[in-house]
């Protein structure tokens, strides 16, 4: 039928099927409790033959319901079809449950009588083909909204997936300028004071890491791993210009290194310790990155022992770009806390689930 699916007239077959069977089966249990005898068999032959007439009948229903909808603004236009359904159904089904019953019987009385019988029957039981035709239409109906909400809800879904991802793509890219107006002017400063082979390693470095860069802020998330070796030779670029004024420690447990973060979650943090925290102090200091697992969580840290004040504490760019990516990407399941430390530099402390990719 047009407008019904295959899997349409499966589901409206069985339905009827099934409730030929539950209607002779009960019929035949009621006779057995009232002492009459009424085979099984017999019972649902003849249940059958009522409601499997309804088949044609539904589908026609369900094709109408799609084909003239009774939405808000197409009601008025299509109800008279539907009123003028209901009688067709009703002498549709009619007609095949006389033939049937003909069929049954081994009697066949003409086509004028069966058309009669039908009508008469279809007129006698119209409210019952209207609560058939209504119950069926209802269901369509319903069953075509839940899949429209449905699939807005997954466009939805799928629009603010892409807005997140998005988003993050911005705040990662939005580092890459900074960092590297950051390395190059550190670069400059090096060749004018006349430490050519120093500002020569820095570029080395400063190749290697832009590399390990691009690559990793084109994805959402990285292995913690390749995070550090970023660090790493961020580290490297500055302790070749503080020389041993800048120290390191970058200490992960195997778990860790196996968990996922955001490309360059750590650099911002590492980069505030060394300008705000460590370069102002003619000391220097140690910068420590520390990660590990704890249960389901990822616990990492960044602190330094410098006397200017780390940079971290405060609302600075790269402090509330890793905050915006962190709430992004987890939502409430992470944290980022800020803690000065006792005798100089700032503690960093951030939780993220403990994912492996």
């Amino acid at each position: 039928m047009t407008g019904v699916s295959a899997r349409v007239v499966a589901v409206v077959a069985a339905f009827w099927t099934v409730v030929g069977l539950l209607s002779g089966a009960q019929t035949s249990l009621a006779a057995a409790l009232q002492g009459k005898a009424q085979p099984l068999g017999s019972a649902l032959a003849d249940a059958l033959a009522q409601f499997l007439p309804c088949i044609p009948a539904t589908l026609v229903a369900v094709a109408l319901a799609s084909r003239a909808p009774l939405g808000r603004l197409a009601w008025r236009r299509n109800l008279w079809l539907h009123l003028a359904a209901v009688p067709a159904t009703a002498f549709l089904t009619n007609f095949f449950v006389v033939g049937v019953y003909w069929a049954r019987a081994g009697e066949f009385h003409g086509l004028g009588t069966l058309l009669q019988q039908a009508g008469l029957w279809g007129f006698v039981r119209l409210q019952v083909a209207a609560l058939f035709y209504a119950g069926a239409v209802a269901a369509t109906l319903g069953i075509q909204s839940f899949r429209h909400l449905r699939s807005r809800e997954l466009e939805l879904a799928r629009l603010e997936t892409q807005f997140v991802q998005a988003r993050l793509q911005v705040l990662n890219a939005q580092i890459r300028p900074h960092f590297l107006f950051n390395t190059l002017h550190t670069i400059g400063q090096l060749w004018r004071s006349g430490r050519s082979e120093d500002a020569d390693a820095m570029l080395d470095h400063l190749g290697a890491l832009f590399q390990k860069v691009i690559a990793s802020t084109a994805r959402t998330e990285v292995p913690l791993s390749e995070e550090l070796a970023m660090v790493g030779d961020y580290l490297a670029i500055e302790q070749a210009r503080f020389g041993e004024r800048v120290r390191s420690r970058l200490t992960a447990d195997d778990r860790a290194l196996a968990c996922l973060v955001p490309p360059l979650l750590l650099q911002p943090l590492v980069e505030n310790a060394v300008k705000h925290g460590l370069s102002p102090s003619a000391r220097g200091g140690t910068v420590w990155v520390e990660a590990r697992v704890e249960g389901d969580v990822l616990r990492l840290q960044v602190r330094d022992d410098g006397a200017g004040g780390n940079g971290s504490s405060g609302s600075g760019t790269g402090l509330s770009n890793v905050r915006e990516r962190l709430a992004g990407l987890y939502g409430d399941r992470q944290s980022l806390a800020t803690a000065p430390v006792e005798g100089g530099g700032t503690d960093v402390r951030i939780e993220l689930p403990a994912r492996r990719g």
